[in-house]
């Protein structure tokens, strides 16, 4: 059995509730969807994660992903929250093609060990 290619330029469905037909341009598609993600990530291992090949633990509240698949510049979003209480939040403290580095924080602005989520939307390399 040889494996081959499934090419198209857009994507067609009908909706399931009225049936009506609707399409999408695979482009849009492409880069609309999230390109890697971790969840719970902290002391640099994860829950569960996509496209996230090892983790870095930085120092208190400081993790770094590297990437499984590189992106193909630095400009992409990374957003990042955290996930066990509302008085921490994660930021977004670095991003190169091969990996993103978060920090969690308090509202006092002090580092901690806490578990965050993040995503990355861009284009791959």
């Amino acid at each position: 059995m040889a494996n081959g290619t499934i090419a198209f330029d857009t994507l067609s469905t009908s909706g399931q509730i009225d049936g009506t037909a609707r399409s999408i341009d695979t482009d849009y598609l492409l880069m609309g969807s999230s390109k890697s993600w971790a969840l719970n990530a902290v002391d640099a291992s994860s829950d569960d994660s996509f496209n996230a090949s090892s983790g870095t633990d930085n120092g208190t509240g400081d993790y770094s992903k590297a990437l499984s698949n590189n992106m193909i510049n630095a400009n992409y979003s990374s957003p990042s929250t955290c996930c066990e209480d509302s008085s921490t939040f994660a930021i977004n403290k670095a991003r190169t093609t091969s990996s993103v580095r978060t920090m969690n924080i308090t509202h006092d602005n002090s580092a901690i060990d806490k578990k965050n989520t993040y995503s990355i939307f861009g284009e791959l390399a």
